[in-house]
């Protein structure tokens, strides 16, 4: 069962300068992180299906998710699961959608190393794909749709 859990962040006060506290977090992301490029079956939609950036951490200690938050500046949402099967602890997730994962990207780019090749592919399809525009009853353009598609195939060859 999956549970979405409240945190309380305090921004005021970072616990590590912001250069030190970056470069953590892209470590953590890095070693913890996904990037993602979402393509959900909707029926309304004029092809089928849409697409969406997804970003997220997992990990099985809450405490360091709430850092990454904190050293981020940038709040996402976290998710719990309860512990099954042979699992001995508790595992949690933490999200970021749209123009909030656009935005954490953007601020860990310049400390990420492993996947910062993801994080270029999906930045440059946040960009150029005009994802957040509504193109009316007409439906996406075919250019931008094709776009779409390349940068949604391009970020899965790079896993």
């Amino acid at each position: 069962m999956t549970a979405r859990i409240k945190v309380e962040l305090d921004f005021s006060n970072p616990r590590l300068p912001d250069t030190v506290g970056l470069a953590y977090a892209a470590g953590l992301f890095d070693g913890e992180g996904c990037v993602h490029i979402a393509r959900q079956k909707k029926a309304s939609a004029r092809r089928g299906h849409i697409f969406r950036l997804t970003v997220s951490v997992a990990q099985n200690h809450l405490d360091t998710l709430v850092d990454f938050q904190t050293l981020t500046g940038i709040a996402g949402r976290i998710y719990g699961t309860r512990r099954q099967g042979t699992s001995n602890r508790d595992s949690y997730s933490l999200n970021y959608g749209g123009k909030d994962a656009e935005t954490l990207l953007e601020t860990l780019r310049p400390f990420l190393r492993r996947k910062q090749d993801e994080a270029d592919e999906a930045l440059r399809f946040q960009r150029n794909c005009e994802i957040n525009r509504h193109f009316g009853p007409k439906g996406c353009p075919d250019a931008i749709w094709r776009q779409r598609e390349r940068h949604y195939k391009k970020l899965r060859s790079l896993k």
